[in-house]
């Protein structure tokens, strides 16, 4: 599948392990509600949201989208835990001008509170993948050839090894704060 889209809207992490799913559940409610025809959606995932998540969480996510249409350029990929290592190389080979990164980040804050991150001021540590890989790096590298904004969500538990999907409550209810980033950083809102 060829990335090369002028926005790229990359979430990282896995579902199997709580909160670290934060990133491919934005990413599969994205697909889903602006009907992105570049990529598909994960039906288990946005299964999960459409029965499990709160209701009115729910509610107000749909809500966002309503009259709303996906610009063109803007393509959404759910980057798993290997984004780091098999996606973000890709940058090399495509002419994107901005990389939204949707992940889990650790910082001074409580669960569920959704910052944007810049990868050029990022302190060491911030920003480590949750299974031992630290992505600072060649997020900056790629900030040399394009704007990158990094939506982060402080997480609540990432338990691995041990397998427990759901978010949790505080970063279930922050997925409609990073959608609400997410459209204004693609042009919507």
């Amino acid at each position: 599948m060829p990335y090369d889209s002028d926005i790229i809207v990359v979430g990282c992490g896995n579902i199997l392990f709580k909160d670290d799913g934060y990133g491919p559940v934005v990413i599969n409610v994205l697909q889903k509600y602006l009907n992105d025809t570049k990529d598909y959606y994960d039906p288990a995932v946005t299964s999960y949201v459409d029965d499990e998540f709160d209701k009115e969480i729910l509610k107000e996510i749909e809500e966002k989208f309503e009259g709303i249409t996906l610009p063109d350029g803007v393509q959404f990929i759910d980057g798993g835990t290997a984004a780091p290592t098999n996606f973000f190389p890709l940058y090399s080979e495509y002419d994107w001008k901005k990389l939204i990164v949707v992940d889990v980040v650790e910082f001074n804050a409580e669960p569920g509170t959704v910052e944007i991150f810049d990868p050029e001021v990022m302190q060491k540590g911030k920003y480590d993948n949750p299974h031992g890989m630290t992505v600072e790096d060649p997020l900056r590298e790629i900030a040399q050839k394009c704007e990158v904004v990094i939506v982060g969500c402080k997480p609540a538990s990432i338990p691995t090894p041990d397998v427990d999907m759901g978010l949790t409550e505080p970063v279930e209810k922050a997925v409609p704060k990073a959608i609400d980033i997410i459209l204004k950083e693609i042009g919507v809102k």
